[in-house]
């Protein structure tokens, strides 16, 4: 089973409440930030203080991203950065926008620069881990993780990312208690229930598994992979009719989901719906699933 990448506004935007069902969608806009830096919109004659000007503009920046307006905050970052060069909270900003549009270069980059300021800065350290744990450098990644987590004992989503890493590098007992840290700080995080169930599954833990996709669906009815990853635990434990239960709950959710329709195919082949199994297997070759990928 593939794991969905958590939404980045959830899991780096920058003093985000704990995520809500409604935060729990993947998001993006149809635009990439320009890389080019507008003109400040905020006159230097409105204030002669540099600094409480760009702190306005972070402030600002962070409003958009709780709104999901990208550009806007990508905007007001970099004008923030043009009153004060080296606004860390800024660079930090930028850095987890760079993250949403899977620029990890970009935000890797970003977070050095940051760091040579304020090496003490956990959201900056939390920045870099997230990088590289996106770029496949995880045992780095869990470096930064334990220098941002001793910053801020209490930053979930750093233990999120850590249990991930731990994860990637099959250190299954230390993802498990990261897992378990990051939910007794936010009981209410949808993702990471769904990837301690997803490493469960990966053990060959399925009733665990569909323990955790199950305390996931609850948090977020809407979260389609939860109902795909949930419905081949369910298949690998026999409880056929409840795992087609979940692939129709997907398929309603999410009309072209490949995966949910060639599981469904392996379900329906196993209840003896030979013809509606290959319609099924048809449609998901079709909208591209790759089933050596998933052998």
């Amino acid at each position: 089973m593939r794991r969905p990448v958590a939404p980045l506004v959830v899991a780096y935007a920058p003093r985000l409440q704990a995520p809500t069902p409604s935060t729990m969608k993947q998001r993006h806009s149809s635009k990439r930030p320009s890389q080019t830096l507008p003109s400040p919109e905020i006159s230097l004659h409105d204030s002669h203080n540099r600094a409480e000007l760009a702190d306005a503009l972070v402030d600002a920046a962070q409003n958009a991203m709780q709104e999901e307006l990208f550009e806007d905050a990508f905007d007001k970052f970099s004008n923030a950065l043009k009153f004060q060069e080296d606004n860390v909270s800024a660079m930090v900003g930028l850095g987890k926008i760079w993250l949403e549009y899977e620029e990890y270069h970009q935000a890797l980059q970003i977070a050095n620069r940051a760091l040579a300021i304020d090496q003490a800065n956990a959201d900056a350290h939390e920045l870099k881990a997230h990088a590289l744990r996106l770029t496949e450098r995880y045992q780095d990644a869990l470096a930064e993780y334990d220098r941002a987590l001793q910053l801020n004992p209490r930053a979930f989503i750093a233990l999120y990312g850590r249990a991930i890493a731990h994860d990637m590098l099959d250190q299954v007992d230390a993802a498990l208690r990261d897992f378990r840290e990051c939910l007794a700080i936010n009981p209410d995080f949808a993702f990471a229930y769904y990837d301690r169930g997803a490493l469960y599954a990966n053990e060959g833990r399925w009733q665990k598994a569909v323990d955790d996709y199950a305390r996931a669906l609850k948090l977020d009815p809407q979260f389609v992979h939860g109902y795909v990853a949930r419905g081949a635990a369910f298949l690998e434990l026999e409880q056929k009719h409840k795992a087609l239960q979940d692939f129709n709950s997907a398929l309603e959710l999410d009309p072209n989901n490949a995966e949910a329709f060639y599981y469904r195919a392996m379900t329906k082949e196993s209840l003896g719906d030979r013809v509606g199994a290959a319609k099924d297997r048809k449609t998901a070759k079709k909208l591209g699933f790759d089933e050596q990928l998933d052998a």
